[in-house]
Order: structure tokens, then sequence, then C-alpha cells
């Protein structure tokens, strides 16, 4: 594992629990400490106080600890990264319809995947309707050209209608998401990106879609009525529609899929997704928390 590929996943870490990318002197703390240097020793090389170093490696350890569910430390940081980047930092990515590949969390730096042949796709610079909003923006990505590629696979080749991406938190799951749709939005009518960080319950989730399609304003039931109007919009148009953080609406300490009460007609929604035929495409991006529906 090198130092980069540490300050990488500590910048995701530390960016999915404050809202900030680490600043130069946290870089350089991570690196030293990586390195196997004393806190005095970072000082000197960085022209800081042992003390202000100190103090910028606690709030560090405090935060990743946080993170990743377990005391870390400057005498247990190098060792904790390259278990759990060993153990468990892979992604995911599961086709609903048929199997399931896992991939590293590191890859090469590659280029653009190229389209695949025989694909019939839209032309349309832009799709006819877009709800990213919330969607991350992407500054830099390196890599990760198979797992596009795969995704790029499910979606045009296969048909897939449900795809999970999993992982360990802070590994790029929901960037991965992102760059995909960065590099695909021209072949959909419709994108959307809904979090699931603080979760509302599904009747109000297909509220929310219904009015972005003018279809009323009012809140609406989960009879009849309302899969038949939400089935229709998938058919008649491509869609692709991210649920993010996905882990929020599962029990947490529980066996994987144990939906809270609230939140269980998600799992009626899901399986309708692989069982009605239909031309769009639902990507569900979550922590290592729940089994195939």
């Amino acid at each position: 594992m090198t130092i980069e590929e540490v300050l990488q996943l500590a910048d995701r870490l530390v960016f999915e629990g404050t809202g900030k990318h680490l600043d130069d002197l946290q870089q350089v703390v991570i690196q030293g400490v990586w390195q196997g240097k004393s806190y005095s020793q970072i000082g000197e090389e960085c022209h800081r106080s042992e003390s202000r170093v100190r103090d910028v490696g606690y709030r560090l350890w405090q935060i990743l600890s946080k993170q990743l569910g377990e005391d870390i430390n400057k005498n247990n940081f190098r060792s904790t990264i390259e278990r759990l980047f060993i153990n468990s930092s892979f992604i995911n990515l599961f086709n609903h319809k048929n199997h399931h590949h896992i991939f590293n969390f590191c890859s090469p730096i590659s280029e653009q995947p190229q389209q695949q042949p025989g694909i019939e796709n839209k032309v349309d610079s832009t799709s006819s309707y877009e709800d990213l909003g919330i969607a991350p923006k992407i500054n830099f990505f390196y890599g990760r050209n198979e797992e596009l590629k795969i995704i790029h696979d499910w979606i045009f080749l296969q048909k897939a209608h449900l795809i999970s991406v999993l992982g360990l938190s802070g590994i790029g799951k929901t960037t991965l998401v992102k760059r995909f749709i960065d590099l695909n939005s021209k072949y959909f009518d419709v994108l959307m990106w809904k979090s699931l960080r603080f979760p509302q319950p599904l009747n109000l989730l297909l509220t929310e879609i219904f009015n972005n399609f003018s279809l009323g304003n009012d809140s609406v039931g989960l009879n009849e009525e309302t899969w038949r109007k939400l089935f229709d919009i998938l058919r008649q148009k491509k869609c692709l529609i991210v649920f993010d953080d996905v882990h929020n609406i599962f029990t947490e300490q529980q066996f994987a899929g144990q939906y809270q009460p609230e939140y269980r007609d998600y799992k009626t929604f899901l399986k309708m997704m692989t069982e009605i035929e239909h031309e769009s495409c639902l990507i569900l991006v979550s922590h290592w928390l729940f089994k195939e529906t």
C-alpha cells in the first residue's frame, strides 16, 4: 500500500466525517506517522512545534476512529489501515439479476472506458431530466476502469435493473457511481440522485419523484395506482436512479438485511425493480450492512 493510497483513503474518510479535505499539515502528519516518525521529527521537518503536530494527529485519530468504528492512534495507525485494506477495502458490485464481482480498492490509472460496440444508445448530449443536486462533484479520479466497464455492460448490455455498490466507508463507492454518471449521462432520459443519509419513508420519496414529473403534489400512498404510475415512468423513459447511503434504512448491529420498521416498504420496491419489466436501473450505494434483497 503506497503513501498516495493511504492519503487518498484518509482524505475520503476525513471528508465523509467533517465535510473538509485533508489540509497540508494533516497530510504531513499522516505521511510521517506512516513512515514511523515521531511527532518531534515531523515537527522539525515541517517547521511546526511538536505540540502542534501532536494536536493535529490527535484530532485525526478521533475522526478516523469514528469513521472506521475502532480505536485509531499513532501507534496502531499503519497496522490498522493495512489490515483493513487487505481484509475489507474492496468494492463489491452486485448485479441482482445475475452474479457479483469484487474489485480491489486500487487500480492503475487508465483512460475512460470506450463505448462497447452494438449498444443502441441515445445520441442527445443532455438527458431530458436531471436531479443531481446533492450528487458529489468529482475533482480527481484515478483508475477503476474495470469497475466502470462492468457497470456499463450490466446496464447497457445485460439491462440490469438493480445494482448494489458495497464496501468500506470512505473507499470511494459514491465517487465511482458519480464518475459513471459523468461519463454516460447522455445515454439516459432521466438522472436522479437520492441521498438516504437522513432517510424518509418510501412514499415521501416517491412523492418527490412524482412532483418532478408533474404527476401531483399530494403525498402518494403505496397502492396499485402509485406502482403503476412509477413503472410507467420507468418503462417509458430510460432512467438511472441512485440511492446513496442505503445502509441508513437498515437496523444497526442486527443481522444483515433487517430493515428499520418505517423503511420496510423499500424491500417491496427493490424486489419489484427486479421483477417488473422496464427500461431503467436503480443503483444502491451502501456500507457493508445488508445482503441480497
